[in-house]
């Protein structure tokens, strides 16, 4: 699209528009009482100041003077008075000036703006109908042909429906629940009440999703439909039970099911007073996946605890359980908690695939010469302690199990301390941990030793006793894998030192650390070429002139892709390998900043930023992935020289 002026200077018709965008939310924002009329002021003096737009609720939040949630109560409160362009560029989605464009294109026309950001690919139409569904107090939903109840297919032909764009899910409460995906489509209300005799409530879904799922019913068999109904097999559950064909029952079949299909790693029930949103996390970021009235969210909350064989008729405590399932020819186990809260019960469940494959060192995303590094330096010596670091989720015990692969053959023994065991692997001895008298990691760690291995895996480190424990076990010529929680490589020798561990130990017997971080992918379905925003820029210490020399992408957002602009995740990561500089160092006890200089100054040493940005440069992941998620510190060289360390 092409570029505009910014409308806060050249007030131009268009410009005028995008301004009374801008005065719009902010009026919204007094009325609502969220801020006052002289932050406004100041709000829109800030706003014209900056280089690159920001959304006044955006600008108020970071200036404290509201705080997100304040800021979304109010959008809500007064969605109606709001345009959904208005709405889109509140919620960060687009910028005024693109508004501005669009009302420049679309003059004599009576076209709808928002709309038409939706035709030139400025909006997906899946954010697009997210915000209509906000203005209009309307209900989003993924449908999908798990969640039709086939009874009402038998008033409407296929045909019918394919040609209106539209799905009859399921009547609740007196009321025919239907999909839509054109909003104009509600004039169809008075034929489909005539046709099922009960009023209608309409739902919003893509096209797409819903010609898909129109396709699917109409390619169903007598018996396709039959395997449809138990595509999911419950190992832990009574047949009894798993027969219910209630609402609630296939709701939380379609919602593991999809799960399950879309790689996600959680599924979250998340009521509250108005509704049950149902959000998977995907590529370590939350989707939102449906939304069902409050009336439903107590069934299919108590469906989830039966499954998970939880007591349902307990709403007070939290709570933990398990689901086992064997779907698609796949053993799969799905850890239930169950949490109370002041608007019903949050439901969690966490996917783990059992037969998830191990995956090598050479798929992991180590750039070549640290992945040559790492396997001579510090996974074929016999002795030694290499600790992997990170936060949650990172990905660290994918690291330990792909060296493990590296490592075992059939001279060598190996065992392991974990909670819970992630992988099951033949060859090595593996114990899962547990609060019974005897099988702390302490006690486990204790028994190792006596067990004569070669290679001990320890799950974590949690506290000094642990890390005295793994630290002995390296010095008495055991080669010791483990993970820690720091920020990065640095951060764990800093972490040691502050737990007392003394020095002499941490220097004689770590060999190296590995820092990281999961990224998003860029899906490879949308990528196109963009520039980064002047943000982006300054917050990872780069400048225009250095990017100047690469093309840059990111993924715009399809289907593929949940129109995230991600597909998938890629490692990033840091290789700290010690030395005779560092080990006199740490002898020292420096305060962190020194050890910090005399890592970086190693002259193959990669930081967690560099790495990723040398991928971004790549076209795996983007800037803006590195700067939220990898501790942000100078850059050390000029990009080239980069490029050529990591190719």
């Amino acid at each position: 699209m092409a570029s505009v002026t910014d409308p806060t200077r050249d007030p131009s018709a268009s410009g005028k528009a995008a301004i009374a965008d801008t005065h719009r939310i902010g009026d919204v924002l007094v009325e609502d009482g969220a801020i006052t009329a002289e932050q406004l002021s100041k709000l829109l003096r800030v706003q014209a100041r900056l280089e690159d737009h920001k959304p006044i609720g955006q600008l108020a939040i970071e200036l404290g003077m509201l705080t997100r949630a304040r800021l979304e109560e109010a959008l809500r409160k007064h969605r109606r008075g709001l345009s959904i362009e208005g709405i889109l560029v509140e919620r960060g989605v687009i910028r005024a000036e693109q508004v501005a464009a669009a009302r420049d294109a679309l003059k004599g026309s009576s076209s709808d703006v928002a709309r038409h950001l939706v035709d030139i690919g400025a909006v997906s139409e899946r954010v697009y109908l997210l915000a209509y569904c906000e203005r209009h107090g309307m209900s989003f939903i993924d449908v999908e042909p798990g969640l039709v109840d086939r009874s009402l297919l038998k008033k409407v032909s296929i045909k019918y429906l394919s040609r209106h764009r539209l799905v009859p899910l399921s009547v609740k409460d007196g009321r025919l629940n239907v999909v839509i995906s054109d909003v104009g489509q509600s004039e169809l209300a008075a034929e489909l009440e005539r046709l099922y005799g009960v009023p209608i409530t309409f739902w919003v879904s893509e096209r797409h999703k819903i010609a898909a799922t129109l396709s699917a019913l109409e390619n169903e068999t007598a018996e396709g439909r039959v395997a449809t109904n138990r595509r999911i097999e419950y190992r832990n559950v009574a047949p009894g039970v798993t027969d219910d064909a209630g609402g609630a029952a296939e709701i939380v079949e379609s919602v593991i099911l999809r799960a399950i299909r879309d790689r996600a790693s959680d599924i979250h029930f998340e009521p509250d007073p108005s509704r049950l949103r149902i959000r998977n996390r995907i590529d370590g970021q939350l989707i939102p996946v449906a939304e069902y009235p409050a009336t439903l969210s107590a069934a299919i909350i108590s469906r989830v605890k039966v499954l998970a064989e939880a007591d349902i008729a307990e709403h007070r405590v939290h709570q933990q359980g398990r689901i086992y399932i064997r779907c698609d020819g796949e053993d799969i186990d799905l850890r239930a908690s169950f949490y109370v809260t002041v608007a019903g019960e949050n439901a969690v469940l966490r996917i783990l695939r059992k037969g998830s494959t191990l995956v090598g060192l050479e798929e992991m995303g180590f750039s070549p010469a640290t992945l040559t590094t790492f396997i001579q330096d510090v996974l074929e010596p016999n002795s030694g302690m290499l600790l992997v670091t990170g936060p949650t989720g990172s990905g660290k015990t994918t690291t330990l199990y792909a060296s493990l692969q590296r490592l075992v053959d059939s001279s060598s023994k190996v065992i392991t301390c974990e909670d819970p065991v992630e992988y099951v692997v033949d060859g090595i001895t593996q114990c899962s941990v547990s609060d019974r008298p005897g099988m702390s990691f302490v006690d486990s760690l204790k028994s190792i030793v006596r067990q004569d291995p070669d290679i001990i895996l320890v799950g974590e480190i949690r506290d000094a006793e642990s890390a005295n424990m793994a630290i002995h076990s390296a010095l008495t010529g055991h080669k010791v894998l483990t993970t820690f929680h720091t920020e990065d490589t640095v951060g764990a020798l800093v972490r040691l030192i502050q737990m007392d561990i003394e020095p002499f130990l941490i220097s004689s017997t770590i060999t190296a650390i590995v820092g990281q971080r999961l990224v998003r992918r860029q899906c490879a379905h949308c990528r196109v070429d963009y520039t980064p925003t002047a943000m982006e820029v300054r917050a990872l210490g780069l400048s225009r002139d250095e990017l100047g020399g690469f093309s840059l992408t990111k993924g715009r957002g399809c289907p593929a892709c949940h129109y995230t602009g991600y597909h998938g995740r890629v490692g990033v990561y840091e290789l700290l390998v010690m030395n005779d500089l560092l080990r006199d160092t740490i002898l020292q006890k420096p305060a962190a900043h020194e050890i910090r200089r005399v890592a970086q100054e190693a002259p193959d040493f990669v930081s967690l930023q560099e790495d990723g940005v040398a991928k971004a440069l790549r076209g795996e992941t983007t800037l803006s992935e590195i700067a939220a998620n990898c501790p942000r510190r100078p850059m050390m060289r000029p990009l080239r020289q980069l490029m050529e360390m990591c190719a």
